[in-house]
């Protein structure tokens, strides 16, 4: 695409793109919001360096974009509505971050739009982010796995990751509540492994490694089986980007059709003002698309 009132400069041939020329800290036209949604969809993932922002004009810029998402399980860490602020660790240690590859909200039923990050206090060094791009994931399969893929649906659950990374436990009564909170809040849901992006029309593997449990109509082994494979191709290293944070980055990615993972290499606080954009519509069967054409 031509743009006109934004500079677009391509990270990676796969991914992500620096947009220049634009000022976060005021409200953005008609014009170079079309244009910077559409950077955003031409490469999932986009960031903004020097930018000089405070609260208000950061949540700004989200309002922008779409309806801002009210984390249900993390309120500790609510500046405002809407607003969140990640701080890393304090002492002079490696991160003790352990959330990996993932998608956003994956466990609802409409899972949000896009995440955007701005860095405000980084460490020089570290603590990159990492990009994988869910179309060139799909399109790099064989013509037989997409076949057997597109009518699938993948079962996403809120425990899985929390269960399995130490985050939540079962050990006392107390902790065994906010998990029966959380199954309440948010019971498994199945997603398409193969949804069409709204945007852009294009088919993408709608996967989330934390969440994932399994397949709808299969059984334990052959899900653990088919999981191992997918989980391992789409993290390929010809799928990524990555992001090194500045302070006065702004860092905005498509949250359904791209992964990420934070750095685990950084020492000391690594402090980020995050948003997440609300979506109005469920994931959409890819092959329902075919179907239709």
């Amino acid at each position: 695409m031509s743009y006109q009132h934004i500079e677009v400069i391509p990270l990676t041939p796969s991914a992500g793109a620096e947009i220049r020329g634009v000022d976060l800290s005021k409200p953005l036209s008609n014009e170079v919001l079309a244009e910077v949604r559409q950077a955003m969809w031409d490469h999932l993932m986009i960031f903004f360096r020097d930018q000089k922002l405070d609260p208000d004009s950061f949540v700004a810029f989200g309002e922008q974009i779409g309806p801002l998402h009210e984390e249900p399980f993390i309120p500790k860490h609510k500046t405002k509505e809407g607003l969140y602020q990640f701080r890393g660790v304090s002492k002079e240690q490696l991160t003790v971050q352990t959330l990996r590859w993932h998608v956003d909200h994956s466990y609802a039923e409409k899972p949000t739009l896009c995440g955007v990050l701005y860095a405000t206090d980084v460490p020089p060094s570290g603590g990159d982010t990492l990009f994988a791009n869910m179309y060139s994931a799909y399109d790099a399969l064989s013509d037989e796995m997409k076949r057997i893929l597109e009518p699938m649906y993948a079962i996403h659950d809120i425990l899985s990751y929390g269960l399995k990374s130490g985050h939540h436990s079962i050990q006392t009564a107390q902790q065994i509540d906010n998990l029966k909170f959380m199954r309440e809040k948010f019971p498994q849901v199945e997603h398409p492994v193969v949804c069409r992006h709204p945007q852009t029309g294009r088919p993408y593997l709608f996967l989330n490694p934390c969440w994932v449990v399994g397949f709808r109509g299969m059984t334990t082994d052959e899900s653990d089986s088919l999981l191992n494979f997918l989980n391992t191709h789409i993290l390929k290293h010809e799928f990524q980007c990555r992001l090194h944070w500045e302070n006065g980055t702004v860092g905005m990615w498509d949250n359904r059709c791209v992964l990420h993972s934070p750095g685990l290499d950084h020492v000391g606080k690594r402090i980020m003002l995050r948003l997440a954009i609300d979506c109005d519509h469920k994931p959409i069967p890819y092959f329902q698309a075919k179907a239709a054409a």
